[in-house]
């Protein structure tokens, strides 16, 4: 999905997939706190860290739910972002914040 919201075939070059590790890296670190309201709400511990993906063969360990909506957005604003498409960078920026947003799981605490 990412391919198609840059307009450009990537993973036709290898050389052309190589920006998206550090951007899956910028991205794991800025959603970290919607997955762990995830996590909370789901009973599993929080991250302390953001995991670091090496290669875009690696997995996300985010629920898939925040990724498929978000990171394609992520990605493309990136993308934009470093090709100097500023309008356009915005607008996915945008995206991607809305998509996260989204994904947010607040639970009610009742206090003593």
């Amino acid at each position: 999905m990412a391919a198609a919201l840059v307009g450009d075939h990537l993973g036709d070059d290898p050389d052309e997939l190589e920006f998206a590790v550090p951007y899956m890296n910028i991205l794991l670190q800025e959603s970290m706190a919607c997955e762990n309201s995830m996590r909370e709400q789901d009973g599993d511990p929080p991250l302390t860290d953001a995991p670091y993906v090496s290669n875009v063969d690696n997995g996300v360990p985010y629920h898939d739910s925040l990724v498929r909506a978000s990171f394609p957005y992520g990605l493309a604003w990136q993308y934009h972002q470093e090709n100097g498409n500023h309008s356009l960078a915005s607008q996915y920026r945008n995206m991607f914040i809305d998509a996260v947003n989204r994904n947010y799981r607040f639970r009610m605490r009742r206090y003593k």
